[in-house]
């Protein structure tokens, strides 16, 4: 999924393997949600299409407590933007999103034109006009109300609006005040603003679904991870866990929301592990932290090949239950063996 600035010289092993079993519960949760092939199948296994259609879906606040987390991390370290200006920060995570993701829509419309010749289903995408690959390139499709060119890029785009109000906040708050005020002082003035911000995002504009084109009706989640690697940073930072504990628990106690009980579980996950230093255990070295690492791959790259499998595998085995069982997998190992090629040859291969 959407790659957060990593911090230098820093394993994250443990995040890797968060981000590989969520990535594996996005890659399921789409195979399900989007037919023919799962329509077919939902006959033979019922409760498992509805688990992962349901379920699935829980990876994604995982994820965005993640790159809050990696993405305050980044905005902690000391003379960040002596180092390097608003823009280029901002600009550089555009060139590490949009790159892979252009090539995503490109195979996306691709297999999409291929697909349509095969089947007809509501997942096809028609050929795009030129305003709407206008929006995708400045990741504005779901605000300006244009049809995505592939399923899960409502969430770069959140991402990319995540991340910039986010350093320009932290940037904001450092060249505005006084020069006279110590770092710690204006370390605790954006916490505070990122923390008033958070618990907005919680108790008010994430109860709106009408707002979950924007970044503030996901900044709960966000926010939680960007308070979680600042205040592990903090003395007594076991008291602040509690905190943020308490807080999320409010913000249940005024509506319970799945995503928001995850995204809390997994605040709290990533602050022990750096509390009590078992993020770097080897035990976390293992295949699912390669997943986690091409993740953002495999999030791109999953739907294209999805639907071209779909297209062809429904039109051998229309109701044959078990065969699109096996359709789904082989649509799911596809989708991993061709995102190392997509990973190492269009995501890791950027010079910015």
């Amino acid at each position: 999924m959407a790659d957060p600035i990593k911090p230098q010289n820093q394993r994250i092993d443990f995040i890797d393997n968060l981000k590989g079993v969520a990535c594996l519960l996005v890659l399921f949760h789409h195979l399900a949600f989007y037919g023919p092939m799962s329509d077919a199948a939902l006959t033979l296994i019922p409760n498992t299409i509805h688990f992962l259609y349901d379920y699935g879906r829980m990876a994604v606040p995982v994820f965005l407590v993640i790159g809050g987390f990696l993405t305050g991390q980044k905005l902690s370290q000391i003379n960040l933007f002596q180092k390097r200006t608003i823009t280029a920060l901002i600009f550089q995570k555009y060139s590490r999103l949009v790159i892979p993701y252009l090539a995503a829509i490109a195979l996306a419309i691709s297999f999409s034109w291929l697909a349509s010749h095969w089947m007809i289903h509501d997942s096809l995408s028609k050929l795009p006009e030129i305003p709407q690959l206008v929006s995708h390139l400045f990741f504005l499709q779901n605000i300006l109300g244009y049809e995505s060119l592939s399923a899960g890029l409502w969430y770069v785009a959140i991402d990319f609006q995540l991340f910039t109000f986010s350093a320009l906040l932290i940037y904001a708050v450092i060249r505005l005040s006084p020069a006279n005020w110590s770092p710690r002082k204006i370390r605790s003035l954006a916490l505070c603003l990122i923390a008033l911000i958070t618990a907005s995002s919680l108790f008010l504009f994430n109860l709106n679904e009408k707002l979950d084109v924007f970044f503030i009706y996901f900044f709960g989640a966000y926010g939680l991870g960007f308070l979680s690697a600042w205040l592990i940073q903090e003395k007594n930072p076991i008291l602040w866990v509690f905190i943020l504990m308490d807080v999320v628990a409010a913000a249940l106690y005024v509506d319970f929301r799945e995503r928001i009980l995850f995204a809390g579980l997994t605040a709290v996950t990533l602050c022990t592990s750096y509390i009590y230093d078992w993020k770097d255990w080897n035990i976390w070295r293992n295949q699912i932290a390669q997943l986690g690492k091409m993740s953002y791959s495999i999030f791109l790259i999953h739907f294209p090949i999805s639907l071209l499998v779909s297209a062809l595998w429904i039109n051998i085995y229309p109701q044959d239950a078990w065969m699109n069982v096996w359709g789904m997998t082989l649509s799911a190992c596809l989708s991993l063996a061709l995102a190392v090629p997509f990973f190492h040859l269009i995501e890791k291969r950027q010079i910015f």
